[in-house]
């Protein structure tokens, strides 16, 4: 059974049992490699808009029809060939920061070769991708919720951070930050 917007809040909960922050999944459309790798993340945060009614005494907030989606951040591992934190890099690079327009053809030519892009796709359609955060129960592994987030691109990229003074080799991870336009929640 799944439910998506439809949720009633004034039934009483069946259940007091919570979730765990480290039962999940997270899978990004683009980067399938990235998904073994990640250690964290972080979903957008979603702000209502407000809209202010003036009169002589105080403003009267109501809520306004428009809701805001911040950026989300995943920290991953980068993996021994070094290509999780590559095919971000190239990715943002593609969109972002070409030295040439050959290099945007060939970053648009590698896009629309992919399986997952509509080979009619626009131009700005290649930049982005979907991602999904699928919410685990701690005993079963089974689904409780999925979260797919719409319009996904990286917007940054963090900085590796490169020591030889340690006497135990750390595992070397980075985070990368997301824009999306929308989340859809699907409650299983």
């Amino acid at each position: 059974m799944k439910t998506e917007q439809d949720y009633d809040p004034t039934r009483s909960h069946q259940t007091t049992n919570t979730l765990y922050g480290n039962h999940y999944r997270f899978a990004i459309e683009r980067l399938p490699d990235l998904t073994f790798f990640v250690q964290s993340v972080a979903t957008p945060n979603v702000t209502g808009a407000v809209s202010g009614q003036v009169n002589p005494f105080a403003v009267i907030n109501h809520p306004a029809e428009r809701l805001t989606y911040g950026t989300f951040t995943v920290t991953y591992m980068v993996d021994a060939s070094f290509k999780t934190y590559f095919s971000l890099y190239y990715w943002m690079k593609g969109y972002g920061f070409p030295h040439d327009f050959d290099e945007v053809k060939r970053f648009r030519a590698k896009q629309l070769s992919n399986d997952y892009v509509s080979p009619h796709a626009q131009p700005i359609d290649l930049e982005k991708t979907t991602a999904l955060i699928t919410i685990l129960t701690p005993d079963t592994a089974s689904i409780v919720a999925e979260i797919n987030i719409d319009d996904v691109f990286p917007t940054e990229l963090t900085g590796l951070d490169l020591t030889s003074t340690n006497t135990e080799a750390p595992v070397l991870t980075t985070t990368a930050t997301f824009s999306c336009s929308t989340f859809d929640v699907t409650l299983t």
